[in-house]
């Protein structure tokens, strides 16, 4: 045989194939994106010399509480400025003021764009997660045992 896929072989197969879309879609909305509605993301550095001092990363901070964000915190951008501010900032400051935090530039409420929060890359996230399996990992070995999760 010259093919590797035979129609005839297959008769279950669908007969046509769809074009796949051409549009770059969001993966959390499924809407398209336009360039136009994209904007940079400006993230503020931590500053303090002895957290830099100890750690090869860069940490960023909510300008206004100087706290240090994470992905458990929720977070804010303004599209107009692309500065990033923890939900708590930016429900309090900017939405009342309408000034942005980093900059002092005017800004409107239609420019805050809250930031979903995303998994760890050790763990997923979204509104549906169950557990579909229970892994015990052996010692040292780095496999383990598999067993259905239980609801309980």
């Amino acid at each position: 045989m010259k093919a590797f896929w035979l129609p005839s072989a297959t008769p279950e197969a669908p007969i046509k194939v769809h074009v796949p879309s051409t549009d770059t879609k969001c993966p959390e909305g499924n809407e398209k994106l336009r360039l136009k509605t994209l904007f940079p993301v400006v993230f503020t550095e931590d500053g303090n010399e002895e957290k830099r001092s100890t750690s090869l990363e860069k940490t960023y901070i909510c300008p206004s509480y100087k706290v240090t964000l994470t992905n458990t915190l929720a977070l804010v951008a303004l599209s107009s400025r692309g500065h990033v501010f923890c939900k708590k900032c930016a429900d309090k400051f900017v939405a009342v003021d309408m000034v942005c935090l980093a900059c002092d530039k005017p800004c409107k409420e239609r420019h805050l764009v809250n930031l979903a929060k995303g998994g760890t890359g050790f763990a997923g996230h979204g509104d549906h997660l169950e557990a579909k399996h229970f892994k015990h990992l052996g010692s040292g070995s780095g496999l383990g045992l598999v067993r259905p999760a239980t609801k309980t």
